[in-house]
């Protein structure tokens, strides 16, 4: 398995420091990981180091946008 396999749910779920959004990586069904915005479904992967690639991209990218009112 690769190396995101072991890493803990907890550690892939943390809070980036700053502002931003928090996104929730959790199992979709029996081989699959899904990445969440809140509740809204963002995608689903294959690979876990997939979902946390994608997450930690969205990320990068709410903490670049400005701050909604």
């Amino acid at each position: 398995m690769g190396d995101g396999d072991n890493l803990m749910e907890s550690e892939l779920n943390k809070k980036p420091e700053g502002k931003g959004k928090t996104f929730l990586i959790q199992p979709y069904g029996t081989r699959y990981f899904s990445l969440y915005d809140g509740e809204d479904l963002v995608c689903v992967t294959v690979y876990k180091k997939g979902a946390m690639e994608v997450k930690r991209r969205l990320e990068i990218a709410s903490n670049l946008a400005p701050e909604e009112e």
